[in-house]
């Protein structure tokens, strides 16, 4: 609002110069019209000089005339003279001596008067042509003057016209000027008015303010003491921040003692595989053994019941030899049959010290393998339980509730001590984390 003032204020004096520019040039308008009296004075001036000069022609004009006219009369009267001298001449001898003289002295008297009018007109002569020199003087000095007062006219005329159009500008200026003042003074009413309103919602805005601040008092006091409350809670918070730290630091302990069982469980895990694959071979070499010899208690029982062994079995090197196969066969009923696995150990309820007969027991071979069977099915059971340990070592690190040895009744009593301690701890981590999730 301010700047709008500042602004009005100086229009206003714009306008002020203005209107005294505009009283100046009216002042000068009002010089103009002397000025335009003057005109109308050397007009009047001029008129009457031209008036004067016309009636000197005339004058000169008639003077002229009566001048030839009375050059006329003074040769007529010269011509009348030279004729009246002659006269007295010729009448002389005729005219007696009286008569003569009385006409001697009446042309005298003309002569005499004659010779006046020619003196009279000279005179007048002199006293026209001194008036024409006058009056041509006179008519030059009035004709310089009347081209000065022309000139001096036409000066007045342009800078009359030039004032008018300087007049005409200055009075549509002051038209605009007025148009101006008028819209400004509107906008200065207007201006007011909103500035009135804008004082009013000021006053109003600064009450709502005061309102405002004393809320955000009570606000920032309330705040004060959330802020002490918090930093209270901080200061809990760091001390169970550090506590976690410490008891983060006994789980990275007991990770580093899961890991270090991991890696003895996957050692267990990679020499029962082992084992099994040995297994697997024993196996093998049992079934290729029962199948030797069952190849040969066929062949023996064939032998014994006098029955010609089967084509299969014969080959170049036994043709010539039946009698001694016979015999080697009878021996071999006797002798003990020696499996190359070192895990079947005299220990062992089927197997004594290694060996076992073959015609003693026909059946052994079978019994020995499902007994084989099931030692890998006890085995595969084993391995699967330490994964399965293993798995809950890793498990009970993200959630310690999901496993009952983890609670707080005391359930670990049949648990390692080893093992009790890693779920104490497991159950601790998790109780911070349950506590970290709670609500502020």
């Amino acid at each position: 609002m301010q700047p709008v003032v500042v602004q009005l204020q100086e229009e206003k004096e714009r306008a002020m110069k203005e209107v005294a520019e505009m009283k100046k040039y009216l002042a000068k308008r009002e010089k103009e019209g002397d000025a335009a009296a003057r005109i109308r004075l050397l007009q009047r001036e001029v008129e009457k000089a031209k008036e004067s000069e016309r009636k000197m022609l005339e004058s000169m004009i008639s003077q002229t005339k009566q001048l030839e006219h009375t050059k006329i009369e003074l040769e007529e009267s010269k011509l009348e003279i030279r004729n009246l001298l002659a006269k007295p001449r010729a009448i002389a001898p005729t005219k007696p001596e009286s008569q003569s003289q009385d006409e001697m002295g009446r042309l005298r008297n003309e002569l005499r008067l004659a010779t006046e009018a020619e003196e009279k007109n000279k005179k007048a002569m002199d006293d026209l042509a001194m008036t024409l020199k006058e009056v041509t003087t006179e008519m030059n000095r009035l004709k310089e003057k009347l081209s000065v007062a022309q000139a001096d006219l036409d000066r007045v005329r342009a800078e009359a016209d030039h004032s008018k159009s300087m007049w005409m500008t200055t009075e549509e200026k002051f038209q605009i000027l007025v148009e101006e003042v008028d819209k400004l003074r509107m906008e200065a009413d207007e201006s007011a008015t909103a500035w009135n309103a804008k004082e009013a919602s000021l006053i109003d805005c600064m009450k709502i303010s005061e309102e405002d601040i004393t809320k955000l008092k009570q606000e920032n006091s309330r705040l004060e003491e959330a802020q002490r409350s918090a930093k209270e809670e901080s200061t809990r918070f760091r001390d169970i921040m550090k506590q976690a730290v410490n008891e983060a630091t006994v789980v990275k302990e007991a990770l580093e003692i899961a890991r270090g069982e991991n890696s003895l469980l996957k050692d267990l895990v990679s020499a029962r595989e082992n084992s099994l694959k040995t297994m697997k071979q024993d196996l093998e070499r049992a079934k290729l053994n029962e199948a030797t010899a069952m190849d040969s208690v066929k062949e023996l029982q064939s032998r014994l019941s006098g029955e010609p062994p089967p084509a299969s079995s014969i080959d170049d090197g036994t043709t010539a030899k039946p009698k001694a196969l016979s015999r080697q066969g009878s021996e071999k009923r006797a002798i003990p049959v020696k499996f190359p696995s070192e895990r079947w150990r005299s220990d062992h309820p089927h197997v004594q010290n290694g060996l076992r007969s073959a015609a003693a027991d026909p059946g052994s071979i079978s019994e020995r393998v499902t007994t084989w069977s099931a030692k890998k099915d006890r085995t595969r059971s084993s391995l699967s339980c330490a994964s399965d340990l293993t798995g809950s070592s890793h498990l009970g690190l993200h959630n310690g509730d999901d496993y009952p040895y983890l609670d707080e009744a005391g359930t670990n009593v049949g648990l390692p001590a080893k093992q009790r301690k890693k779920s104490q701890i497991l159950h601790r981590f998790s109780e911070l984390l349950r506590r970290g999730r709670l609500p502020k």
